[in-house]
């Protein structure tokens, strides 16, 4: 199992000033690995703890468990973000786990039922798997599109200069990003992904055991 977290530092005096403010880390372990096993390497990623101290990571405003905490569960899902020693600035935004944050959602294609986190920055999707959203999808490029999340929490999309394009809603997107609403239909290869924020209605979604979060219909089956 592979999954992609980011981990984002405290300036508490927990790690050294040099330090990064947050690091992507892809980790994986096999399913139902328990967070303790990789709290230490997480932490070291941003520079902390200290010698001596102890490793505390937030999702959103909650604490985790360390020994209770399962990867590839909620909140520890494909790009779930955890703060080192103090609960995230936007924590009250995203609820207790984090799943208040933007999610594209993978709506039809290879890949239907995937459901991704955002966080501030940028994520490429594509085909290679050192894509932040891979997808299983012969017409999709090795680095299809990007998409960015702005301070302001705004989202963007731009094409990679892609093989067969990106539509959105219908309407070709170059490689100057344009403004992704919520509900608009993002169509690369024989893939759609749409956007989901926390302010709107969000479908139910489920873990897959994978590291990833999948779409459910209304009786609780997946959607297949």
């Amino acid at each position: 199992m592979q999954i992609r977290l980011t981990v984002l530092g405290s300036r508490g005096g927990h790690q050294a000033a040099t330090a990064p403010a947050g690091c992507d880390v892809l980790v994986t372990a096999p399913a139902g690995t328990a967070l303790a096993a990789v709290a230490s390497g997480l932490a070291a990623t941003v520079g902390g703890p200290d010698t001596g101290g102890t490793v505390v990571l937030y999702a959103g405003s909650r604490r985790l468990d360390l020994q209770r905490t399962v990867l590839g569960e909620p909140p520890l899902v494909d790009g779930a973000v955890l703060t080192l020693h103090v609960p995230a600035p936007e924590a009250d935004a995203l609820g207790d786990d984090g799943l208040g944050a933007p999610q594209l959602q993978v709506v039809a294609g290879p890949d239907a039922g995937g459901v991704h986190l955002l966080h501030p920055g940028s994520v490429r999707i594509g085909r290679s798997a050192d894509a932040d959203v891979p997808l299983d999808d012969p017409d999709v490029s090795r680095l299809h599109c990007t998409v960015t999340v702005m301070p302001d929490g705004r989202v963007a999309v731009a094409d990679l200069g892609s093989t067969n394009g990106t539509t959105l809603d219908g309407t070709p997107v170059g490689v100057r990003a344009v403004p992704l609403p919520p509900g608009a239909l993002l169509r690369i290869g024989e893939s759609t992904l749409r956007l989901a924020t926390g302010a709107g209605p969000r479908l139910r979604v489920v873990p897959d055991l994978e590291g990833h979060l999948a779409l459910t219909d209304a009786s609780g089956g997946g959607t297949g």
